[in-house]
């Protein structure tokens, strides 16, 4: 992302956007959702690889043939025709998904969480060097998304030649019934959420490429920074948590250790880059990008209310609850289009804002939907969510005094990695003065609890 930034313009990241999300809508009816269903089985004897392999061939030749469609129809449409070719080239995605997920979803039903980081880690450096050539060589928006047809590339290659797993091409519809019932209520549930995301890069795209690409780079930062950690959390707890019976007291203090851990994470790292919007951006994007500076406040802030809002939505998905994702994402769809109609027209600042409740509201009825379950109670929300806003709001004060002091003339790149330091620090400590016990008690989930432990002066793990 450093060099890509500093190489392509904000039409590239708008074209990038445009079709990224047009891909995501799609995927939305591949086999992906059913194969899903693999993780929430208890019984390893009920789960049919081969019936899903058989199935999702015929789903997945399905939607590269739509993707095509779609393409086609692209090149018609002259605010959305230069991207026509590029669906052409990414729908080969859906091709090489059917292999690539089935490995992935093995890996993560037997917990196999060392060789999933490893064939990830090699198709991301990969994809990574590979981005960086086509961006210097002029290849444009291809740069961005050729590169992460890898990810599956280097999946199907594990499946085909490491495990040596091979088709017979069986099918039961009585098998599959389970996972097209699942299927089909995620699909039902995910729809609001990929039509949101459509609408909102086909609005924006077509008030201009360039205007979505700075729009893209601020929610983008959020989204590393805060989604990201969030989502590659729930990829390697929702395997665990649909084991554990719902209604059972290990399942509550799992959720509840779950959302405390995001909140106590993107809290302060959304404080962080929000208050230090200009130097982050001048330090990653350059100078050029200097219009996402006024808009990376509301991106962060919408980050991770997103980020703790997905937690929650992860811990009803295990428990199998669609019906209430299904609200969620509804909800979710139809703010979205209130915020794109009444507030895009006034500018991106105004429509962060928007989201910015729409997704306060979303985080408002998963915590409800999860106590009328009996997942959480008001003391675990109020330990998830209270420590951290009271530490940030210590350690931001902290900070900010700090890098006045430092460069009381204007901030500078030195002057806001001091601030960022600071805050850091602070808000470690403000949690262990006054939140000893709920950290304690968070430390003790992670890999390396002792160390950490002795870094925070916290007693000693057993």
């Amino acid at each position: 992302m450093l060099v890509l930034v500093r190489l392509l313009p904000p039409e590239v990241y708008g074209q990038f956007g445009f079709v990224t999300a047009l891909l995501g809508f799609l995927t939305l009816y591949s086999f992906r959702e059913f194969l899903g269903h693999t993780l929430v089985v208890r019984d390893a004897g009920e789960v049919h690889y081969q019936d899903h392999f058989t199935a999702g061939a015929v789903l997945q030749v399905g939607v590269f043939g739509l993707a095509n469609l779609v393409a086609f129809g692209l090149r018609w449409i002259p605010e959305y025709a230069a991207v026509a070719p590029v669906l052409h080239v990414m729908s080969a995605l859906f091709l090489l998904d059917l292999p690539s997920e089935l490995r992935v979803k093995m890996l993560e039903r037997v917990l196999d969480w060392r060789r999933l980081r490893v064939l990830h880690g090699v198709a991301l450096v990969g994809g990574g060097a590979l981005s960086i050539v086509m961006a210097a060589t002029g290849w444009g928006v291809y740069a961005l998304l050729v590169p992460t047809l890898l990810v599956p590339v280097v999946f199907a290659y594990d499946l085909w030649f490491r495990a040596g797993w091979r088709p017979t091409w069986q099918w039961s519809r009585r098998r599959f019934a389970p996972a097209w019932a699942f299927g089909t209520a995620r699909i039902s549930s995910v729809s609001f959420t990929s039509a949101a995301n459509v609408l909102e890069a086909s609005w924006l795209g077509m008030l201009s490429f360039a205007t979505f690409g700075i729009f893209g780079r601020a929610v983008g930062l959020g989204q590393l920074l805060c989604g990201r950690a969030a989502g590659l959390l729930a990829q390697a707890v929702f395997p665990v948590l649909a084991r554990i019976p719902p209604e059972s007291e290990s399942y509550r203090k799992a959720s509840a250790l779950y959302l405390r851990g995001v909140a106590w994470v993107v809290t302060p790292l959304a404080v962080c880059f929000a208050l230090l919007a200009r130097p982050a951006v001048e330090l990653l994007y350059g100078p050029q990008w200097s219009a996402v500076v006024p808009l990376l406040p509301w991106a962060m802030a919408g980050a991770a209310l997103l980020a703790v809002g997905q937690t929650g939505y992860t811990v009803l998905l295990a428990r199998q609850r669609q019906q209430a994702c299904l609200v969620v994402d509804a909800w979710r769809l139809a703010g979205t289009t209130l915020a794109l109609g009444l507030l895009a027209g006034s500018g991106m600042q105004a429509y962060l804002a928007g989201l910015v409740v729409v997704h306060a509201l979303s985080l408002l009825v998963v915590l409800g939907w999860l106590r009328r379950d009996g997942v959480v109670e008001g003391r675990t929300i109020g330990a998830a969510l209270g420590p951290p806003l009271m530490s940030v709001a210590v350690a931001a004060v902290v900070g900010h005094v700090v890098g006045w002091v430092a460069a009381p003339g204007g901030m500078t790149l030195p002057a806001a990695a001091l601030e960022a330091a600071v805050l850091a620090l602070v808000y470690v400590l403000a949690l262990r003065a006054g939140f000893r016990r709920q950290l304690v008690e968070l430390v003790r989930q992670l890999p390396e609890q002792r160390r950490i432990s002795r870094w925070l002066w916290l007693e000693p793990v057993a």
